[in-house]
Formats: structure tokens, C-alpha cells, sequence
């Protein structure tokens, strides 16, 4: 199955410049993407995702 990444926007106060700018965030099944529209700053993140079985009762 073909997820579609979500796009956002959001403002925030950047880690890098420091500037209170405009923030793209796109979140897909894997991954999340963080980048400043002021200085270009990105941070990545990786999800782990562990699909854990339900018990038999």
C-alpha cells in the first residue's frame, strides 16, 4: 500500500538561525523531515516501527 506523505507547515523558532520563520515538515511512513525556510536547516528523524502480535487468550 502507497502512503502519501504529509506536508505541513509550521511556525517555530528555528535551532540553527534562531529567527522565529516558517518551518516545512513532511512526515511519510519511515521518516519525518524538518526544514527552515530562513536558513535551510533540516533535522531528520526515523521511526522503528514494530508491528507486536496480539496474545492469544
Amino acid at each position: 500500500m502507497v502512503v502519501k506523505p504529509w506536508k505541513l507547515e509550521k511556525s517555530a523558532m528555528c535551532n540553527y538561525c534562531g529567527d522565529a520563520t516558517i518551518h516545512e515538515i513532511e512526515v511519510d511512513e519511515y521518516d519525518l523531515k524538518i526544514c527552515c525556510r530562513e536558513c535551510g536547516f533540516k533535522r531528520y528523524y526515523t521511526f522503528n516501527m514494530v508491528e507486536i502480535p496480539k496474545k492469544c487468550l
